[in-house]
């Protein structure tokens, strides 16, 4: 996938190349971990194509499949995977016409925001998650009490994404992860506005270094200083490839 200052474009393996004009191009979203789905206009008239993603690496290697939906970082490797072109796309046209999306409101969004900050300061420490056992028994109340008000903010009644919190101490973190994801799936939907979305980068910054800080192995089996070495990249990312100060509006 390629952004220009004109088009959008997507090229196929067989070197053939789908392009949408920048004026004509209505809405850009993942309609699953696989899928990008385009809305685009002709002569007034919207028509609606969807484009399956295949990840070639550098080394020009191919990944046949992207994460599954049950893969819970699936979200910030699709977003590695596109180079932000679909969060460009959508800072740059938070204002264009969009039928039949909804944008979710400050109040909510805010709440989210609020709620994963909590979440992330109950993080259990180092001994706590690996051995997945609560040695703080304040702490394992705290969280028992922080449940209450997360299952409304998130839209998650029935805990279908979501553990309860204080059962044991990796599902504080499954659920801060968890939630991240969803504020994710949100701004690659085009439910965020500019602000918002730069705010949920922050988020996956902060998150990262809380848990470099808490001493937790990396996701991909490295030491815990690589959550950090991986934050300081994705700031670095947002700031030369998309121009964007994620931890001035944090």
């Amino acid at each position: 996938m390629t952004l220009t200052k004109e088009a959008f474009l997507f090229e196929g393996k067989d070197g053939e190349v789908v392009g949408f004009d920048l004026q004509n191009l209505r809405l850009l979203r993942l309609k699953d971990a696989h899928n990008v789905e385009v809305t685009y206009s002709i002569q007034g008239e919207l028509r609606n194509s969807s484009c399956r993603v295949v990840c070639t690496f550098p080394d020009g290697t191919e990944r046949d499949e992207l994460p599954s939906e049950e893969d819970p970082y699936r979200m910030s490797l699709f977003r590695a995977i596109t180079g932000g072109v679909v969060a460009r796309f959508i800072a740059d046209h938070s204002n264009a016409k969009i039928e039949g999306l909804t944008k979710i409101t400050d109040e909510k969004f805010d709440a989210r925001i609020r709620d994963l900050g909590i979440n992330m300061n109950l993080f259990p420490d180092k001994r706590q998650y690996e051995d997945d056992v609560w040695w703080d028994e304040e702490l394992k109340e705290r969280s028992i009490d922080a449940t209450k008000s997360e299952l409304q903010v998130w839209d998650d009644p029935i805990g279908g994404r979501l553990l309860t919190m204080g059962a044991n101490p990796r599902a504080t973190v499954h659920n801060a992860i968890e939630k991240l994801d969803i504020l994710q799936e949100d701004w690659s939907n085009g439910r965020l506005d500019p602000i918002q979305r730069a705010k949920c980068v922050a988020m996956d910054y902060h998150m990262e270094i809380k848990m470099s800080e808490m001493g937790y192995p990396h996701e991909k089996g490295g030491p815990s200083e690589s959550w950090r070495i991986s934050a300081e990249k994705l700031v670095r990312f947002e700031k030369t490839r998309l121009g964007v100060d994620i931890l001035g509006v944090a």
